[in-house]
């Protein structure tokens, strides 16, 4: 189908869809979804046609013959945001090592088995990061199946490390301040396991971020600047290594670490935050205030009428430094409590992170930490507030989805798409995309346009009847009223 037909089935469609929207103007309903559907035809065709061009385009090319042979053409689809690609390409030969090649999708750096654009693929993501696989399965224009295991496919195959690209001009800071904590996420194990056997595992979050200011949409409020967010699974030792070496790579590409003073890393205890301090250069661990203020509270509640009693000496022995004296004074709340695991909760965060409770309890530069809240609404929201299990790789790539989109935009997915897209033709053939043929499109160019201009310049001349039509029918509505 040539660009003109193409023109003339658009033109066609909206007039009419106009013409049956002025006989009954309060169906603009109607008028809506039929230009959607018509331009979103016109536009696979049209993508369709600009493929098939440049399949043939190759097929004729005089560079191309002296090297390969043309051995069949296939006809192909992809599945795009505008609905299904239909178009040609053609299976070639090369003449000096006698392997396969589709030109075409070599030059678009396109997968052979791959049936989504990098635009389809994005809607498919951002969707799957909002809502669920199964939401996802619909919100293209496509009459192909698309099911919810293509959908975890496709977020199966987001890269695993995602890059960091290094600033030009590296940013200046005194301080810097890291939060993390974890999401608990259910395990998803299949079918054959009985629901007793079902186990969850955690997922890792860290924000770096410069310093606070106040939120001026709501004055008690505070607001993170500059923040930049990690997330994973990141398993065991050598994950928790892996994940503060990731953390370490983006402060080292964006900021002067020669003017860098400090780095405080506040969090709940976890090991694996704990061990942050030791994978970043002049960084420390400070104990989370939210999660101290959490442990006295409860520790005092066990105590009754005498709770707020219990909390100020608490604090007071906190203020005092006094490590020996809040030791004797959980201790003696043990003997007379009726549950004594609060206190002890207290009892092993308090000692255990010292120089850390103290560090935060009374440094002027560490004003609280927000990191169970940002786990809530960056990885809970998705993994683990609603009832629903995980695999360990679909949890992982979520989590540095909905990571990216917080550090880069949803219009930057594309370009996450596109490197995923790259690092995995990269493990298959262990070459980067290099284009194959060297093609001039130009003509292909120059064609399109001239037909679109004489049958513009055709159209033109059924104008001024057309008007004469919309504006019958408007009197016509307006005789009615």
């Amino acid at each position: 189908m040539n660009i003109v037909t193409l023109i003339e089935e658009l033109v066609n469609g909206l007039i009419a869809a106009e013409d049956i929207f002025f006989q009954n103007p309060k169906d603009f309903y109607s008028l809506e979804k039929s230009v959607k559907s018509t331009t979103e035809a016109f536009s696979a065709a049209f993508l369709g046609n600009v493929l098939t061009s440049m399949n043939e385009k190759i097929y004729e090319d005089r560079w191309r013959k002296t090297r390969y042979t043309a051995q069949r053409t296939d006809k192909r689809m992809l599945i795009s945001s505008v609905g299904d690609i239909t178009f040609e390409s053609t299976y070639f030969r090369s003449k000096a090592d006698g392997v396969h090649h589709y030109l075409l999708e070599e030059i678009l750096g396109l997968d052979t088995r791959e049936r989504f654009t990098e635009e389809a693929e994005v809607v498919l993501l951002t969707e799957a990061m909002k809502t669920s696989y199964s939401e996802a399965t619909k919100v293209l224009p496509s009459r192909q199946e698309i099911s919810k295991t293509t959908v975890m496919n496709k977020v199966h195959g987001i890269a695993d490390e995602i890059w960091i690209p290094e600033r030009e001009e590296k940013k200046v800071c005194k301080y810097l301040f890291i939060e993390a904590d974890e999401d608990h996420v259910a395990e998803q194990h299949g079918r054959w396991y009985p629901p007793e056997d079902n186990s969850s595992f955690i997922s890792k979050l860290a924000y770096v971020y410069e310093y606070k200011q106040e939120n001026p949409k709501c004055k008690a409020r505070k607001e993170l600047v500059n923040t930049f967010y990690f997330g994973g699974v990141y398993s065991g030792t050598n994950g928790t290594e892996k994940f503060w070496n990731k953390v370490g790579e983006f402060i080292h590409k964006t900021y002067n670490e020669e003017e860098l003073k400090r780095i405080f890393i506040s969090g709940d205890g976890a090991s694996w935050i704990k061990s942050g301090a030791k994978y970043l250069n002049k960084a420390l661990f400070c104990a989370d205030k939210f999660h101290l203020m959490k442990y006295i509270n409860a520790a005092a509640g066990q105590m009754l009428d005498e709770s707020e009693l219990v909390k100020s000496e608490i604090y007071r022995m906190l203020y005092r430094r006094d490590k020996q004296g809040i030791k004797e004074y959980t201790d003696r709340m043990m003997a007379s409590a009726s549950n004594q695991k609060p206190i002890q909760d207290l009892q092993t965060f308090v000692l255990g992170n010292w120089s850390a409770v103290m560090r935060t309890y009374h440094s002027k530069v560490i004003t609280g930490c927000s990191a169970e809240s940002h786990v809530s609404h960056v990885l809970s929201d998705r993994l683990s507030s609603r009832p629903m299990g995980w695999s360990k790789t679909g949890a992982d790539r979520m989590s540095k989805l909905r990571c990216y989109e917080k550090n880069y935009g949803r219009e930057k997915i594309i370009d996450l798409v596109k490197y995923s897209r790259q690092q995995r033709k990269l493990a298959r053939t262990g070459t980067d995309s290099v284009e194959p043929i060297r093609v001039s499109l130009r003509e292909i160019r120059a064609d399109h346009y001239n037909q679109a201009r004489s049958y513009i310049e055709r159209i033109q001349a059924t104008i001024p009847d057309g008007t004469v039509r919309k504006i019958a029918a408007i009197r016509e509505q307006i005789r009615l009223i």
